[in-house]
């Protein structure tokens, strides 16, 4: 038996353009009975983030789908499909990415890779109520040879600023000499600036909202007088 553990870097909740980073491990737990003969091989493994719309049948009509073609590759079990077994329809996904192909630990034996993928910035924020709902995923398949796909799902929360998608930052548009030690910093900084951004529009749409209800306030102070 294999465990796997799934983490996100920073919390369950992102911005839309931010990126998303989990560390996932995978452990052959050490038992009283292993020996050096228990240890356990893994085909492949893979990740992929994925956003599940769901309407209530009853308060939602739906345009009729086309049922007359059957997904063949959601019944396969040999075939990794992230939204397997949902109810719903899959409106987005990103590209799947490869942790690893044939993987060996011995009893006791760990081993963690990081997934990093940047969220879709015209995405559907996420959202749960009574009539619809849009829920984003994080799902982790593996398979043994000869044996089924194992899922697993990691839910968290995106949300979307109206004017953050047609923003672009001048340092984003430099050109600057390619340096793959560099990657990870600029990332951390792109979604330093992101967050940056976000907070001044937020506060502009907030400092406008009550400067103009102040406004109407004092006017009609003045008209009561």
């Amino acid at each position: 038996m294999i465990e796997v553990v799934a983490k996100l870097g920073r919390g369950p909740v992102f911005l839309a353009g931010e990126m998303l980073e989990c560390v996932i491990t995978f452990t052959n737990p050490l038992s009283a009975s292993s020996t050096s003969a228990s240890s356990e091989m893994l085909a492949w493994a893979s990740a992929q983030i994925h956003c599940q719309f769901h309407a209530s049948e009853n308060r939602v009509v739906l345009p009729p789908s086309d049922g007359s073609k059957p997904d063949i590759q959601a019944e396969n079990e040999t075939v990794f499909v992230p939204n397997r077994g949902e109810r719903g329809q899959c409106i987005l996904s990103t590209p799947p990415k490869i942790l690893f192909c044939d993987l060996r630990l011995d009893p006791g034996e760990s081993k963690s890779y990081s997934y990093c993928e940047t969220l879709p910035i015209d995405g559907p924020p996420s959202f749960r109520g009574q009539s619809v709902k849009y829920v984003y995923k994080l799902t982790i398949g593996c398979q043994r040879v000869n044996s089924p796909i194992k899922l697993l799902r990691v839910p968290f929360r995106v949300l979307v600023l109206h004017g953050l998608k047609d923003y672009q930052c001048p340092q984003d548009e430099a050109v600057a000499p390619s340096n793959p030690f560099l990657e990870e910093e600029e990332g951390l900084k792109k979604d330093s600036r992101l967050a940056d951004l976000a907070t001044e529009l937020l506060m502009a749409a907030t400092s406008r909202r009550s400067l103009r209800r102040s406004l109407l306030l004092k006017h009609a102070v003045l008209t009561c007088m």
